[in-house]
This record gives structure tokens, sequence and C-alpha cells, in this order.
């Protein structure tokens, strides 16, 4: 209670390592624990009652962590270079993105508010791929913005994540996550951003397997089982 207390989550593995127990023994602790009102069940682990498990919109996500999403973003623009065409998601960690943003770049966009940050920033090309909006999470869909990708090939593809599984990356929105996914496949690279409370939440639609990620960017230690999982998947992985 006291490591929950201090870090809000926890994983099995990380029970494990730190109480030098079996996985079933760890399940069996974490089953105690939440039936008993003290905890909250996550993907893969356990978190404090504190913790929100479930993915907020977007309006409610852009102040949560915001030292950890900067720390992020800075190392996302360490890997862009002059010329790159980019594609830049929805996905909170960007306003920082877009605020350290000093390579002369070509950036396309689902997202409102990217559009807003980068009106700023002089040295951005800027194209709005423009559709229907969703105004809760602030980004355009529809063919117009299928069809633009469709017929395009980026260097980089920045994502976020609602939620990191073994399996591949999630997010709350159905036509959000197919807009990610077109654009992943139709990248050179693919940076995806996500502190440590994306590994512990659960989300609805996925749209890339882990393979698919070049670079993983988060702001935390990962347990051993997802270094694992990463190595697996020829995933690099840095820790900001």
């Amino acid at each position: 209670m006291e490591w929950l207390h201090e870090e809000e989550v926890l994983s099995n593995s990380d029970l494990m390592e730190r109480l030098g127990i079996s996985r079933d023994t760890a399940r069996r602790d974490i089953v105690q624990l939440t039936q008993s009102g003290k905890a909250v069940r996550t993907h893969g682990g356990i978190a404090s009652m504190e913790f929100e498990i479930q993915v907020k919109d977007y309006v409610s996500r852009i102040d949560d962590n915001p030292e950890g999403k900067e720390r992020i973003g800075r190392e996302v623009v360490s890997h862009l270079r002059d010329k790159d065409v980019c594609f830049f998601d929805t996905s909170t960690h960007m306003q920082f993105v877009c605020r350290y943003l000093k390579q002369k770049v070509k950036v396309y966009t689902h997202s409102l508010d990217n559009l807003e940050r980068l009106a700023k920033v002089p040295q951005a090309e800027v194209h709005c791929l423009g559709g229907k909006l969703n105004r809760e999470n602030h980004f355009f869909y529809g063919m117009d913005v299928w069809n633009k990708i469709s017929s395009m090939r980026f260097d980089v593809v920045i994502l976020g994540a609602a939620a990191l599984h073994f399996d591949g990356i999630y997010f709350e929105d159905e036509e959000d996550a197919q807009i990610k996914s077109l654009a992943a496949q139709r990248a050179d690279k693919v940076i995806v951003m996500a502190d440590y409370k994306k590994f512990q939440r659960i989300s609805r639609f996925k749209a890339i397997d882990l393979s698919k990620i070049d670079y993983l960017i988060t702001d935390k230690k990962l347990s051993a089982e997802w270094e694992t999982n990463l190595k697996k998947e020829s995933v690099v992985w840095k820790i900001v």
C-alpha cells in the first residue's frame, strides 16, 4: 500500500520482483486487496483508489502528468530532421512536440489543437487533414482524411496511446484509431509516446501492433515483462 501511495500503479511483474513471489501469489494478493476495497485492478496489475483508470476526454487529459509529457515531447522532437514529412496525431503529448519543434518539417494533422499550436511555429509547413469534427476529442475524421492519408507516404508518424497492451496500442474512439492505423501503415518510422499510466489503462479500439512501433518513449522504467515483449517485437524504447 505504501508503494501504491507513492507510485499509483504496480504491475504483476513489479510485485513478483519486489516481494520475491510467484505470479499466482501476486495475483492472489491483488485479488485480496481489490476485494477489500483498498485498491483497483488494472490491465496487468493494480492501482491505488485515487488512480483514474478510465480514459478521460481530451480537455480533461490535457493537464494530466505535464512533467512526464514534456520530457517525452522534447525527446520526440530530437528524432525529427529538416524536410521530414510528418503525421502528428491527437495525443495531449503533442502540445510539447509543437512547443519545442525547431526543424523545418512538413506536418499533416487531423487535430484541431495541433493546427492552433503549429500556426505559431513558422518553420513548420502545416497541412490540415479536414473532415467532420469530433467535438469531444478535437479531431477531424471521414473519407477526406482517409483518402488523403492513403495517397501519402510519411517519413515519421508520431502517435500517442490511450492504453498499451502486449498486443498493441489502443484508443477510445474508433474513427481516431482507424486514422492512426492507416497513417502508421504509410510511415517509414513510427514513434509512440506513452507516459507510465498508459501501461495500466484499458481502452477499446486497437490501432497498431507492437511490432509496428519503431521507437517507444515513456517516462518511467518498464517492468521486466514489458521489456521482454518489446525486445521480442524489436521495439526500441527510451525512458526520459
